[in-house]
C-alpha cells in the first residue's frame, strides 16, 4: 500500500506540465486531465450569493459558522467553522484504489476545501471525536436546533432575494438545496476510515478488507437507503470511494488467493490504482479545459494537450518501473523487491503506431534480397544475349511502385492504415507480385531459347511477335487466374469483424489490383522490348561493361524443316511448320533440365505416387487433428505489444495477476422515464449472475440508482419515479444534473436534443446565470458498469461470462420488446471474436474456394481441373491450420485472415494444371512435359516469397513474426510441396483431357509414357499448343 501511495501520489499533487496553449504560460496536472465529477455553480467559493449564485456552499457555510456557535455558544471561535467564501473549486478524480478502504485514501487528491468539512471539533457532551460536518448534521437534526440555524438561514436569503427584487419563491428550493448537499456531505471523506498503518499485521489488514466485502453482502437492496450511513455510525469496516459509493475493491487486487471456502482472502499478490483521463473530444472536457486555458481549443490541440501529459506521466513513472536509484524502488532500497507496472490512454496508440513502422533498412533489405535472387536467377553469363537480369530487374521496379501504388490507392478510397500497414504489407507485395515476374520471365526465355521456334524467324525479323503471342497464351491466363485467385481469398478474407484484419485485407487486395494493371500495362511491354532486344542479339544491359554491347558472332540452332512447309503428323493432321504452336515446350535452363532427367521420371512410378499419397494423407490427418482439437483461441495484449516495453510488461503482469474486468451495461435511444423498471429488471438479474462481485451493485453505482437515491433524500421519493408525468420527472432529473451526486454520473451518460440530434452537455447547471433550459433536452444513452470476476486473460472464462450476460440481457430485451440494453466492454471487444470464430473460419475459407473454383473454371474451362485445384487447396489450408499449433499460434483474427489469404496465395500451382491441360499424350506423359515448364518460374516464385518476407524475422514484434513471417513461410512450404508432389500424383491418375483444340501431331509421348520412359529434354515432338484446323486443301 505505501509503495503504491508513493508511486501515485506525486501524479495528483506535485506533478505539472507547463503549457502555452493560449498564449501564457499556465501549469497543468493532472486534475486538469482526469474525469471526475464537475463542480456546479451552486458549489463554487464566493462571498456573494446573489451574484456568484453559489446559495449551496454559501449556505453550507452559514450552516457551519451557525452550528458552531449554537454548539457551542461562543466558547468555540468561529474560525473552527468553514471559512467566510468558503466553496470547492474541484472534486477528486474518479479512480479504482485499494487505499479507499484504509484512511489513507484521503492522503492526496483530496482537495483542502473539503478536507474543512473533516476537520475536527471539540466533544459535545457524549458525543466525541467529531467532525465539523458531524456537527452541522447532528446540529440539524436536533429538534430545537433547526429553528435556530435554518430558520436564520431561510430568513437571510430570503431578505436578499427581497433587496434585489427576486421572487422569494426561489428561497425554498434553495434551503432544499443545502439541505440536501449537506446530508450529501455528511458521507464524504475518510474521517471515519481505519488506517492500515496503524494496524499490527497483514493478516489484520486482511480481515479488514474480508470484513469490508462481507458487509457489502448484507447491504440493503434499497437504493435510497444506502449503506455508508451504517459504516459511519457503527464504524464498520467498508471499502467506500470518497462520496460514499461502495468501490470494486476486488478488481483492485491481485493474485488473491482464498480459503475453502471461497469468501476469505488469505493472500494478496498485487494491487493496482486505475483512473482515466477525459476523451480530448469529451463535451465535458472540452468545456473545462477552454475555460481554464481562457481560449477556445479545438480537437487537435485538446488531443496534444492530454497525450502530452501522459507523455509526462510516463517520463515520471518510467524510473520506478526501471528500479533506477533515489526512487525508493532502487537496488538495497525500501521497496526494491516490488515491481511497478503502469499503463496509459495514449499507449494503446503508441503499440499501433510503432506496430505501423518498419524500419527503412528492413524494407531495403527485402527489396534488395529479392533483387539478388532475381539476378542470379537469370542471369546467363555463357550466353549474355539470354541473360534477363534487367528485364527482372524491371519487373521488380514495377512490382514495388506498384507497392507504392497500393498505398495510395488505400489512401484515397479512404481505408485506415492498419498496424500492418508499414511492417507486414510491403513484404508480402512483394513476394506475392514478384511471383508473376518470374513467371513470365521463365516462360519467355523459354521460348526465346526454342531452336525450333527461332528457326521460324528471319535475320531481318527481330520481332518477338511469336514470342510474345506463347508466352501471354500459355503464361498470360495463369497469371491473371493467380491474380484474381489472391483478390479473392483477400476480399473475401474481409469480412474478418476485427477492423485490423479489414483495413489489412482491403489493403492487400488493392495493392494486387494495381499489381496487375502493372503487370499488363507496364511490365509485359518491357518484355516485348527485351524479346526484342534478344532477337536482335544484344546482350543483356547488365552485362554491356563485361561482355559488351551486341553480340553478333551468336547464331540460335535452327530446326531441321523449312518455312512454310507442311508437316504432317503420324495420325495424318497436317500442320504448317511456319505455325508457331508447333513447337516443343521444354524448358532450357538447367532446372529444367533436371526436372525433366531427375525428377518427372518419378511419377512413372506407382510405388513413388503411392508413397506420396500415404504421406500427404498423414500429413492432412494429422495436421486436420491438431488444427480442430489443439489449436486454441484468443490473443492477448502482451502478444501484440513490443517485448520489454513497459506496455508489455503491463499487459503481462495484468493478464496474470488480475483476473477482473470493468464491463457496461449501456442503453441507447430509449425513454428513461417508461423504462425504469425494466433497467431496474436487468440490473438486478445481471447481479445474481455469477460474475457480479459482491461490491459493488449495478443498479446502485450505476446512474440510475445515483438519480433514485438523490431524490429519495431531496424529496423523500420512491423509487421508480411515476413514469406518467414528463415534465415532473424532468424537473426532477435537472435538480439532480446540477447536484453533487448528479455530477458523480455525468460521465456515464450521453446527452442531445430530441429535435436536432445534437450533442448536448448533460450538466445541467441550473444556478449558472448563463443556464437557459432545453425543451428538447433528453439523455439519449446511459452506461452502468459491473466489474466482472474471475475472467483474466483465457478466452474459455470471457466467453463464458459474454454468453451468459448477453443472455440475460436479450431475454429481457425480448420480453421488454425492444432494445432497451446491451452488454459491452474490454471483454467484448477482445473476445467476442471467439464467439463464431469457426463459423468466420468456415465462412472465409469457403468462399475463398468458391472464388478461386469460379476463376479456375473460366480460365482453364475444366471442370474436373478446377474441382482438383479447389480440392488441394483446402488440403493445404488445413495443413497450415495443424501448423497454427505446432507453431505455438493460436486461431484469431490475424491467423483467420491468414487461413483465408492462403488459398490465394497457395493458388500458384495453378501454373501446372494450365499446362497439363494444354499437352496432349498419357497422363503421365502430360504430367511430366508440365512439371519441365512449370517447375522452374514456380520454384522461383517461392523462393522470392521466402526472401521478401525474410525481414519479417527482424519485426520488433513476436505477433507479427509469428503470425506472418511463420506462417506465410508455412503456406509457401506446404503450398509448394502440395503443388508440386501431391498434384501431379492426383493428375497422372485422374487427371482431365486436354483442352478440345489440343491436337497431338505425334503419339511418341504416348509410345514414351508406355515404355516407362521420360522425353528426353528438348526432344519428343508433342507440342504445347496445336490448332483443330482442317489441313489447307491447297497443299
Amino acid at each position: 500500500m505505501d509503495a503504491l501511495a508513493l508511486a501515485v501520489g506525486p501524479l495528483y499533487d506535485n506533478l505539472n506540465m507547463e503549457t502555452t496553449l493560449g498564449g501564457a504560460k499556465q501549469q497543468l496536472g493532472n486534475v486538469d486531465f482526469c474525469e471526475r465529477p464537475i463542480v456546479p455553480t451552486s458549489l463554487k467559493p464566493g462571498k456573494y450569493p446573489m451574484r456568484d449564485n453559489n446559495w449551496v456552499a454559501w449556505g453550507l457555510q452559514y450552516m457551519s459558522t451557525c452550528s458552531v456557535f449554537w454548539a457551542y455558544t461562543g466558547r468555540v471561535p468561529a474560525s473552527a467553522a468553514l471559512p467566510e467564501g468558503w466553496g470547492i473549486t474541484r472534486f477528486p478524480c474518479t479512480k479504482l484504489t485499494p487505499l479507499d478502504c484504509f484512511k489513507e485514501g484521503g492522503d492526496f487528491d483530496y482537495p483542502v476545501e473539503l478536507k474543512l468539512l473533516e476537520r475536527p471539533v471539540p466533544d459535545l457532551g457524549q458525543f466525541t471525536n467529531l467532525t465539523l460536518v458531524d456537527l452541522m448534521l447532528g446540529v440539524y437534526q436536533m429538534t430545537s436546533a433547526p429553528v435556530k440555524c435554518v430558520n436564520l438561514l431561510r430568513t437571510n436569503i430570503t431578505t436578499q432575494f427581497k433587496g434585489s427584487g427576486r421572487p422569494t419563491a426561489e428561497v425554498e428550493p434553495i434551503i432544499n438545496d443545502i439541505i440536501t448537499t449537506m446530508k450529501f456531505a455528511f458521507v464524504w471523506g475518510y474521517r471515519w476510515r481505519k488506517s492500515y498503518s496503524e494496524m499490527k499485521s497483514n493478516e489484520e489488514i486482511l480481515d479488514h478488507i474480508n470484513m469490508a466485502v462481507e458487509n457489502s453482502r448484507h447491504r440493503s437492496s434499497d437504493v435510497g437507503t444506502p449503506q455508508i450511513t451504517d459504516c459511519i455510525l457503527q464504524k464498520l469496516p467498508c471499502c467506500m470511494t470518497w462520496f460514499g459509493a461502495h468501490t470494486p475493491i476486488l478488481t483492485a487486487l491481485g493474485s488473491v488467493e482464498y480459503d475453502a471456502s471461497r469468501k476469505n482472502i488469505t493472500k494478496i499478490g498485487g494491487v493496482r490504482w486505475g483512473s482515466n483521463n477525459y476523451h480530448h473530444d469529451h463535451p465535458l472536457f472540452t468545456e473545462y479545459i477552454s475555460n481554464r486555458l481562457g481560449v477556445n481549443t479545438d480537437s487537435r490541440e485538446r488531443e496534444g494537450l492530454v497525450k502530452a501529459w501522459e507523455d509526462f506521466m510516463i517520463h515520471n513513472l518510467n524510473p520506478l518501473r526501471r528500479h533506477a536509484t533515489n526512487t525508493s524502488f532502487g537496488g538495497g532500497e525500501k521497496y526494491e523487491d516490488l515491481q511497478v507496472e503502469f499503463n496509459m490512454w495514449r499507449s494503446t496508440r503508441d503499440i499501433i503506431a510503432e506496430a505501423s513502422e518498419a524500419p527503412l533498412w528492413q524494407i531495403i533489405l527485402g527489396v534488395v534480397l529479392v533483387s539478388i535472387y532475381g539476378f542470379i536467377a537469370f542471369l546467363n553469363v555463357r550466353n549474355p544475349v539470354h541473360s534477363h537480369t534487367t528485364l527482372a530487374g524491371l519487373g521488380m521496379v514495377v512490382v514495388s511502385f506498384s507497392v507504392l501504388a497500393g498505398f495510395g490507392l488505400t489512401a484515397i478510397c479512404g481505408i485506415a492504415f492498419s498496424p500492418l500497414a508499414g511492417s507486414v504489407v510491403p513484404f508480402l507485395a512483394l513476394g506475392l507480385g514478384i511471383d508473376d515476374v518470374f513467371v513470365l520471365v521463365n516462360t519467355l526465355r523459354n521460348y526465346l531459347e526454342d531452336p525450333k521456334l527461332q528457326a521460324l524467324s528471319t535475320a531481318n525479323d527481330p520481332t518477338p511477335d511469336r514470342e510474345m503471342r506463347l508466352t501471354l497464351a500459355l503464361a498470360g491466363p495463369s497469371v491473371v487466374l493467380t491474380t484474381f485467385s489472391v483478390l479473392a481469398a483477400f476480399f473475401i478474407s474481409s469480412i474478418n469483424p476485427m477492423p485490423v484484419a479489414q483495413w489489412f485485407c482491403w489493403q492487400m487486395g488493392l495493392t494486387a489490383t494495381v499489381h496487375t494493371l502493372g503487370m499488363i500495362l507496364i511490365f509485359m511491354p518491357i518484355m516485348a522490348i527485351d524479346a526484342r532486344r534478344v532477337k536482335a542479339h544484344y546482350n543483356d544491359p547488365n552485362l554491356w561493361l563485361f561482355c559488351g554491347i551486341r553480340n553478333m558472332s551468336y547464331k540460335p540452332e535452327g530446326a531441321k524443316f523449312d518455312v512454310g512447309v507442311l508437316v504432317t503428323a503420324s495420325n495424318g493432321d497436317h500442320f504448317d511448320a511456319s505455325d508457331p504452336s508447333f513447337q516443343n515446350s521444354s524448358g532450357s535452363s538447367a532446372i529444367s533440365r533436371w526436372v525433366a532427367t531427375h525428377y518427372a521420371p518419378l511419377f512413372e512410378s506407382n510405388y513413388f505416387k503411392v508413397c506420396v499419397v500415404v504421406v500427404f494423407a498423414l500429413l492432412l490427418v494429422s495436421m486436420t487433428y491438431l488444427g480442430f482439437e489443439r489449436v486454441e483461441h484468443g490473443l492477448k495484449l502482451s502478444d501484440v505489444t513490443l517485448t520489454g516495453s513497459y506496455q508489455n510488461t503491463f499487459a503481462r503482469t495484468t493478464e496474470e495477476r488480475f483476473t477482473s474486468y470493468d464491463v457496461w451495461i449501456v442503453t441507447r435511444d430509449v425513454d428513461y422515464m417508461k423504462h425504469q423498471s425494466n433497467l431496474i429488471e436487468i440490473y438486478r438479474a445481471l447481479e445474481n449472475t455469477s460474475w457480479n462481485p459482491p461490491l459493488p451493485g449495478i443498479l446502485d453505482s450505476s446512474p440510475l440508482g445515483n438519480f433514485y437515491l438523490w431524490n429519495k433524500i431531496a424529496f423523500n421519493l420512491s423509487w421508480p419515479l411515476p413514469s406518467d408525468n414528463r415534465t415532473e420527472f424532468d424537473e426532477y432529473n435537472r435538480n439532480w444534473a446540477s447536484g453533487p451526486l448528479g455530477v458523480i454520473s455525468l460521465q456515464d451518460l450521453y446527452c442531445e436534443d430530441n429535435a436536432t440530434g445534437q450533442q448536448l452537455s448533460c450538466f445541467q447547471d441550473t444556478y449558472a446565470s448563463s443556464y437557459k433550459p432545453n425543451p428538447n433536452f433528453r439523455i439519449a444513452a446511459s452506461k452502468a458498469g459491473m466489474f466482472a470476476l474471475h475472467l483474466g486473460a483465457k478466452t474459455s472464462s470471457n466467453l463464458a461470462m459474454i454468453k451468459q450476460t448477453r443472455a440475460v440481457v436479450d431475454e429481457l430485451n425480448t420480453k421488454f420488446g425492444g432494445d432497451v440494453a446491451f452488454m459491452y466492454g474490454f471483454p467484448f471487444l477482445f473476445f467476442e471474436q471467439y464467439l463464431h470464430s469457426y463459423r468466420d473460419l468456415n465462412l472465409v475459407v469457403g468462399l475463398a474456394l468458391v472464388g478461386v473454383l469460379v476463376a479456375v473454371i473460366i480460365f482453364q474451362f475444366s471442370i474436373t481441373m478446377s474441382v482438383i485445384i479447389v480440392g488441394v487447396l483446402l488440403m493445404v489450408d488445413l495443413e497450415v491450420y495443424g501448423f497454427v499449433y505446432l507453431i505455438g499460434a493460436k486461431l484469431n483474427s490475424l491467423s483467420l485472415v491468414n487461413l483465408g489469404i492462403v488459398i490465394g496465395m497457395s493458388s500458384e500451382f495453378t501454373y501446372l494444371g494450365r499446362s497439363f491441360l494444354v499437352v496432349d499424350g498419357t497422363r503421365n506423359y502430360r504430367v511430366r512435359k508440365a512439371l519441365e515448364w512449370t517447375f522452374e518460374p514456380l520454384l522461383h516464385g517461392f523462393g522470392t516469397q521466402i526472401a521478401a518476407t525474410i525481414p519479417l524475422i527482424f519485426v520488433k514484434y513476436h505477433a507479427f513474426r509469428l503470425y506472418y513471417f511463420a506462417m506465410f513461410t508455412i503456406m509457401g512450404i506446404l503450398g509448394f510441396l502440395n503443388g508440386f508432389v501431391l498434384l501431379p500424383v492426383i493428375l497422372s491418375w485422374v487427371g482431365p483431357p486436354p483442352l478440345p483444340h489440343i491436337k497431338s501431331v505425334n503419339r511418341k509421348g504416348v509410345l514414351a509414357d508406355k515404355h516407362n520412359r521420360a522425353s528426353p529434354h528438348h526432344a519428343g515432338d508433342t507440342p504445347m499448343f496445336s490448332h483443330n484446323s482442317a489441313p489447307n486443301p491447297t497443299l
